[in-house]
């Protein structure tokens, strides 16, 4: 007889974000529960299916053959950036690397108005696996923790 695990009691009304030991009640319930598999699982058949991996290897190897990047922590600082749409007036008008807005040899992608989609060959993350991440985290959850109130 299999038996469910205890559910982790959790009100609606409280703010978690700075109670460690709830995030490691959490964290090890999914992963007792084979839940953080599921969820990655899941994001990584999205990203790969929209071709959002192969977007994102050739765009590191690009930072890495152009001398723009030469370390792991230069490539992951320069792919979080120019990764985010950019918000009116960050910049001063200025591109993702600070320079004037003239695109100079094929870096119009990572002017001001933000990254370029995975079907524009962009490194964006498409919404289609946002949404997908946040239904499967949420079911995930609903699994390992009771809302009470």
């Amino acid at each position: 007889m299999s038996r469910s695990p205890t559910k982790l009691p959790i009100s609606s009304s409280t703010h978690y974000s700075s109670s460690p030991s709830l995030q490691s009640d959490i964290a090890s319930a999914l992963t007792a529960s084979r839940g953080v598999k599921r969820i990655e699982g899941t994001l990584r058949h999205s990203l790969q299916s929209t071709g959002w991996t192969d977007n994102i290897r050739t765009y590191c190897l690009d930072l890495l053959r152009s001398g723009e990047c030469s370390t792991y922590d230069e490539l992951m600082t320069r792919i979080v950036k120019d990764s985010r749409p950019s918000v009116k007036g960050d910049n001063d008008g200025k591109t993702a690397d600070g320079t004037n807005g003239t695109a100079v040899n094929g870096e119009a992608d990572r002017q001001i108005g933000g990254p370029r989609s995975v079907e524009e060959g962009g490194i964006q993350i498409p919404q289609t696996t946002v949404k997908e991440g946040l239904r499967v985290v949420r079911a995930e959850l609903e699994q390992v923790c009771e809302i009470v109130d």
